[in-house]
């Protein structure tokens, strides 16, 4: 018989031999479960880290091509603003003597290529070019070196207020051109303008102000011109010469006065009535003529006017010579006459010159069209001009 006594400690020990057993199968099931669980997850990462590297290159790929595809449907999208082009050369070299636009200009830390051509539109420019991201330039004709032929790969610059335009560079603009009538008369390398002139008139060319007056001034007028009608107030007073300076100036004469006659290259400013059109610039004149009516003596004391000679180094006429402020064709001629010569010229408003035959090279053959100077003495006359004679012969 099994005392209870044995019996407790057989109970006793069969506890303790299953609780002893029963902590290995546990840890044994919980080992086996993260086992489990770690091949499962190395499994996991090794599956799913081919997948997980080739859903992201393909979401990347997704991402890449959504981006591009929205950089040029935004590209595509963007319309430039009703009235304007982008110029047939878009980018363009800065001019080498001062602004390729230089009638109005404005900066903004957001600048956009719509707020340069609205701002060029309220001035009716047609012409405008952004540069160095929050310049805007305003003009009528590039001047001052800059042309279309002037190309230029530095727009390389974002607009300060959208990051999908270019706004030029550094040293460079783009640049766009108005579709409207503003731009009808521009050359073809922007650089001048066309006009429609009245008969017989003629540009001949932009030229510095008098140095110590006024280039033309026989009459003169101020308002909203535009370059037909300088030319025909100006001859409808009777003279054969028309300059336009600074935008809304007028000036008529038959002869360049006061020093001036330097040519310039800087007559960019536009009409105040035609936008279309140059009407000289700062101390610069746009200028026109028409010859045919230019004031003119053709015979004086026996003399018959035989045209304007180019002047040549040492004097085409050596034999005698005088300078008047008063100086007029007869005053010449007569002076010439009672001397004995057979030829008399006058020369840059108030010289005589005289003489029996023509020296030093020139020659009858060698004409020159700078004969624009009236007489010092006398507005109704020719008399030559700078390197230029107007002869007369016995």
């Amino acid at each position: 018989m099994v005392s209870f006594s044995s019996l407790s400690s057989l109970v006793a020990a069969l506890a303790f031999i299953g609780s002893a057993s029963a902590v290995p199968v546990t840890a044994a099931a919980s080992s086996s479960s993260a086992a489990a669980s770690s091949s499962a997850a190395s499994s996991s990462v090794i599956s799913s880290a081919a997948p997980s590297a080739s859903a992201s290159s393909v979401s990347s790929a997704k991402a890449s091509s959504t981006s591009s595809a929205a950089a040029v449907q935004s590209s595509a999208a963007w319309t430039i603003p009703a009235g304007w082009a982008i110029a047939p050369s878009a980018c363009i070299a800065e001019g080498t003597s001062g602004r390729a636009l230089s009638w109005v200009t404005t900066s903004s830390s957001s600048m956009t290529v719509e707020k340069c051509l609205q701002y060029c539109d309220n001035y009716n420019m047609p012409l405008a070019g952004l540069e160095f991201s929050g310049e805007c330039y305003c003009g009528n004709v590039l001047g001052n070196g800059a042309s279309l032929n002037a190309k230029s790969d530095q727009c390389i610059m974002n607009c300060n207020g959208d990051s999908g335009r270019k706004c030029g560079g550094p040293g460079a603009l783009s640049l766009y051109v108005s579709t409207k009538d503003n731009a009808a008369t521009l050359s073809a390398d922007y650089t001048s303008t066309t006009v429609s002139l009245p008969s017989g008139w003629s540009s001949t060319g932009c030229y510095k102000e008098g140095k110590t007056g006024r280039a033309l001034d026989g009459w003169s007028y101020s308002g909203i011109i535009n370059t037909a009608t300088c030319i025909n107030y100006c001859k409808t007073k009777g003279y054969s010469m028309a300059g336009l300076e600074y935008g809304g100036e007028c000036y008529c004469d038959n002869a360049f006065r006061n020093g001036a006659g330097e040519t310039a290259t800087t007559c960019n400013m536009p009409c105040s009535g035609g936008p279309g059109e140059n009407c000289g610039g700062s101390n610069v004149l746009q200028v026109y003529s028409n010859p045919s009516l230019a004031p003119s003596t053709t015979i004086s004391n026996g003399y018959n006017k035989q045209g304007c000679l180019v002047e040549v180094a040492g004097r085409a006429l050596t034999g005698a010579s005088f300078t008047s402020d008063s100086m007029t064709v007869d005053t010449c001629t007569y002076y010439c006459r009672s001397s004995g010569f057979n030829y008399a010229a006058v020369e840059y408003g108030k010289e005589c010159y005289c003489g029996n035959s023509l020296a030093n090279g020139a020659s009858l053959s060698k004409y020159s069209n700078q004969c624009t100077m009236t007489c010092a003495g006398n507005k109704k006359q020719n008399c030559g001009g700078p390197n230029a004679l107007v002869l007369y012969s016995m």
